[in-house]
Order: structure tokens, then C-alpha cells, then sequence
């Protein structure tokens, strides 16, 4: 049985949230990424999950006020430089929050994302009632014109000027929540000389696509799972619903199936806490 000391030391121990665990190269970063499978850039609220910035400084903290911090000049960097060059996914994926998830697991996601790998799934999507209108002319206009930079993005889906400021921001999030867009690059092409460039994410990860065709949605939902909980060590079931926006009942047909196998412990306990919570037991 964990308690809380326990539970915050072995979290800790797998966030590298500790001096000698901490890490200091871009080869390091990827390594933790692929290691924990998904992770965010800074903690937020309402998410249990390990955090590059955490790991750079080998503690979880707020980041600080002034910019001239080395390690959150590299959390910033590698951000843009892991994804850039195609090592891992870095968007709002879950909960409209920007996350980084490992090329390994994606497939499992994307397999659950409702598209069948075409470049225009979105219209399908849209079809159904699952993307806005201003989500469709976003994903329209990479598939007429190729990768753009935001800048120029806005104009190609007639949603420039203020006040469409913030409808474009969250068609982007809902594409990205759905698996359609990725961010590619950055360019300097807005009044800041900073802005991302997307495109679609089945013409620039084929092999993403490749690799989710052979899964399905039950293999799917356990691998991210399992991943989640070899990482973050315990969870309730509620917690992990709200963060991958799964069903109640169908997380419990998973979980079921994994307790079943000896992969997951559904009813663990944690010292000083009400509640069950899962864990992962391989």
C-alpha cells in the first residue's frame, strides 16, 4: 500500500524530479519523453503528469518570473526542437493543454481519434457534427495549400483580424484534440517573428497512421493506460476519464480485462486517502 511520502518519492523517482536523476542534453529529453510516454511542459492544474521543465530542474516548480533561467531557456527550446524534428508530438492533445506524447505511443491515440489516416478526415469529422465550421476551413486550407505558418494560416481560412483571434485559436485545439494537425516548424512571419507552423498530421506521420490501423480501440485504450500508470504510479478511474475524455463504462471493460490478465490492480489503496485507485502491476 502506498501512503503519501511513498507515493510522492516514487513519483518523483519516475518524473526525474530529483538532482541525480535530472536531465541535461536533448538526447536526455527524448529518452524521458519516450520513457514516460506523454508529459506536459509545465504543471497544470488538474493534470498528474511529469513535466520536461520537472525534469530539467530535477524538482517540480513554478517556472520563474524572469527569462534568464537556464533551465527553463531549454525547456523552452526543446519544445520546439523535439517536435521540429519529428522526434515526438507537441500540441493540445489533452484537455486543450499542449502535451508532449512519444512516437510510440501516438499510434494508440490517433487510433481512437474516430479517422480512418486520410488527409480529409476532417471532413467527415465535421460532417458528424464533432469539428465547428471554423475547424473545417483551418483544416481546408492546409490541404489546398500545403504546411503554413499560423500568420498565414488565419488569412487561408478567412479568419484573420482580432476579432477572430480567439474562433481560430480554438478551431486549432479542436484539431489537434482530434488528431488532424500537427505543429511542423516555426517561422518568423507575425509582428512577434514567432509563430508555429501546421500541417495535417496523416501526410506528415504516416507511419502514425501505419501503425494504428493494427490496433484496436480496447489495445488501444490499455497501451496509453498502462503507460499512464507505469508513470504516474496510481490513479482513480475518474481522474484518468477526465484526462483522456473516455467513458466511464468503457474504461471499466478495460480495466476489467487488464485486472483479469495480472496487468492492473483496480481496487489499490493509498494510506490516508478514501477511494480505490488503479495500478499498474507489470
Amino acid at each position: 500500500m502506498w501512503n503519501e511520502v511513498t507515493l510522492a518519492a516514487e513519483r518523483a523517482r519516475r518524473y526525474r524530479q530529483r538532482a541525480d536523476l535530472r536531465i541535461n542534453t536533448p538526447a536526455e529529453a527524448l529518452a524521458f519523453i519516450n520513457q514516460v510516454g506523454m508529459c506536459l511542459l509545465f504543471s497544470a492544474k488538474g493534470m498528474e503528469l511529469p513535466t520536461l521543465y520537472g525534469a530539467l530542474c530535477g524538482m517540480e516548480k513554478a517556472p520563474p518570473a524572469h527569462h534568464n533561467e537556464r533551465e527553463l531557456g531549454l525547456a523552452w527550446q526543446w519544445k520546439d526542437d523535439l517536435p521540429i524534428a519529428g522526434d515526438v508530438l507537441y500540441g493540445k492533445f489533452l484537455k486543450r493543454k499542449p502535451v508532449f506524447i512519444s512516437l510510440s505511443l501516438a499510434p494508440s491515440f490517433y487510433a481512437l481519434s474516430g479517422s480512418f489516416g486520410e488527409p480529409d478526415d476532417f471532413r467527415e469529422l465535421y460532417h458528424d457534427a464533432k469539428l465547428t465550421a471554423e475547424a473545417r476551413q483551418v483544416a481546408e486550407a492546409l490541404l489546398l495549400q500545403g504546411a503554413l505558418p499560423t500568420s498565414e494560416l488565419r488569412r487561408a481560412a478567412r479568419l484573420a483580424g482580432e476579432d477572430n483571434m480567439g474562433r481560430f485559436d480554438r478551431a486549432l485545439a479542436e484539431l489537434q484534440m482530434k488528431w488532424q494537425i500537427v505543429k511542423v516548424g516555426i517561422a518568423d512571419t507575425n509582428a512577434w517573428k514567432y509563430c508555429y507552423i501546421y500541417d495535417l498530421l496523416p501526410r506528415r506521420f504516416a507511419s502514425i497512421i501505419t501503425a494504428a490501423r493494427h490496433i484496436n480501440s480496447t489495445e488501444a485504450m490499455s497501451r496509453i493506460l498502462l503507460a499512464y500508470l507505469n508513470t504516474v504510479v496510481t490513479a482513480p478511474a475518474g481522474a484518468v476519464c477526465r484526462l483522456f475524455d473516455w467513458e466511464a463504462w468503457r474504461l471499466d471493460q478495460i480495466v476489467t480485462r487488464l485486472h483479469a490478465d495480472g496487468r492492473l490492480q483496480q481496487d489499490a489503496t493509498i494510506e490516508g486517502r478514501t477511494g480505490k485507485v488503479l495500478q499498474c502491476l507489470s
